[in-house]
């Protein structure tokens, strides 16, 4: 007779929120108000914010940090990706008002 066990722990975003909050030191009661934040999602960051963050994990790496290289890297494609994002938006808000204008 076999049994096998689920070794991979799957995890909600919930549930990760749960644990770092636990890895947190504990608050005092003057950010008791901020801990309700903990649930939400955190805000979205623009590409000059993924950037800069990239170059921290940049300066990890450089002293010695392995992972930080990936990190590095993920964040400046997303930088990347989110600052494509904007002119191809506003390409296709002139596109639409040329159409409407009957310009082209």
């Amino acid at each position: 007779m076999q049994v096998q066990a689920d070794t991979q722990t799957q995890w909600s975003s919930k549930g990760l929120l749960r644990l770092l909050r636990a890895t947190l030191p504990p608050a005092g009661k003057a950010s008791a108000p901020a801990s309700s934040n903990f649930d939400a999602p955190p805000q979205r960051l623009s590409s000059d914010q993924l950037a800069e963050l990239a170059e921290k994990w940049r300066r990890r790496s450089a002293q010695g940090d392995k992972g930080a290289d990936s990190v590095a890297i993920a964040l400046e494609m997303l930088a990347e990706r989110r600052a494509m994002e904007r002119p191809s938006r506003f390409q296709a808000v002139g596109r639409r008002i040329s159409e409407l204008m009957q310009l082209s």
